[in-house]
């Protein structure tokens, strides 16, 4: 059945629960939440970051820093990953992961994710590119692709888990891209319910 034609709900909240019960909001970034993403990225093991960032770094640069916080637009969306605690505008304290989207005239949809190192082998990684996915569905794009470090094995086993290809079109021996073709239907829950809050969320 093919998804409600709602690009409008690309933009916003999602919710959906870990294994174990653990409820999650995904809701796009806001200028003041820079301090928060710093210091979500200095957390993040030296793996971690070098894996999401392709190489080495300890914090973001304040230039990307300040255009990263402004990515709230379908086209150029960051995401943050909280445990949600029932209020779906509260400047929450737990944030678990990030992800950004950017689509190309609606037709390519390049992501790149991360997750908190005590949050990783939870299933956060899956939701997260399951939502990313619904996103760039409703924005009618055509397919999903991310680079991705070739020694990252973890996200290569999650993108093949989740109906992605792996090639390598790098010049760069370091990586491998993942793809996704979107033309394909949607299996599994609609997109158009991750976006609406099940009552034991909403405030």
């Amino acid at each position: 059945m093919r998804d409600i034609d709602a690009a409008p709900l690309a933009t916003q909240p999602g919710f959906f629960h870990l294994p174990g019960g653990v409820p999650v909001m995904v809701r796009a970034i806001r200028p003041n939440d820079a301090g928060r993403l710093q210091a979500y990225v200095r957390g993040l093991s030296v793996e971690s970051r070098r894996n999401r960032f392709l190489g080495i770094l300890s914090e973001l640069a304040p230039t990307e820093l300040a255009r990263i916080s402004r990515m709230d637009r379908p086209a150029a969306l960051a995401l943050l990953a909280f445990i949600a605690d029932g209020r779906q505008d509260s400047m929450q304290d737990t944030l678990i992961g990030e992800a950004i989207q950017a689509t190309a005239g609606n037709a390519r949809a390049e992501i790149a994710l991360s997750v908190r190192d005590d949050w990783q082998r939870r299933g956060l990684g899956t939701r997260l590119l399951q939502n990313l996915e619904c996103r760039a569905r409703m924005l009618g794009a055509r397919v999903m692709v991310g680079d991705v470090l070739r020694t990252n094995t973890a996200m290569k086993g999650l993108a093949r888990k989740l109906g992605f290809s792996i090639s390598s079109p790098f010049t760069d021996a370091r990586l491998v891209e993942i793809v996704k073709d979107l033309s394909t239907p949607h299996s599994g829950r609609p997109c158009h319910e991750q976006f609406a809050p099940p009552p034991s969320i909403a405030a």
